[in-house]
């Protein structure tokens, strides 16, 4: 049996840009990593199929880019209100591999 050293995630640029890249499965690593590419401390927004949106939960704090893609994803799957936005890069994960 092989096990998977790394997962895959999808991240959505605030320019509207899709990009995927690997995660680790060491779990400060993989923290570590997703702080990272948010810029602060992450929040998971729960989206269907067992997936998340991870974001930065203090994006909207000071000077910050719409997220128009990731807004976009969040309103059609009802996980924010359609008066809230999600602000800067945001990383598409399974459950599975957040937890």
């Amino acid at each position: 049996m092989v096990i998977a050293t790394t997962m895959p995630v999808m991240v959505i640029l605030p320019e509207g840009s899709i990009e995927a890249m690997t995660l680790p499965r060491d779990d400060a690593k993989r923290l570590a990593i997703l702080q990272q590419v948010v810029g602060g401390y992450i929040e998971a927004v729960a989206l269907p199929g067992s997936r998340y949106m991870v974001i930065n939960e203090n994006g909207k704090d000071g000077p910050h880019t719409i997220n128009q893609a990731a807004t976009a994803i969040a309103h059609e799957a009802q996980a924010i209100m359609l008066s809230d936005y999600i602000a800067g890069p945001a990383i598409v994960i399974s459950q599975d591999d957040l937890q």
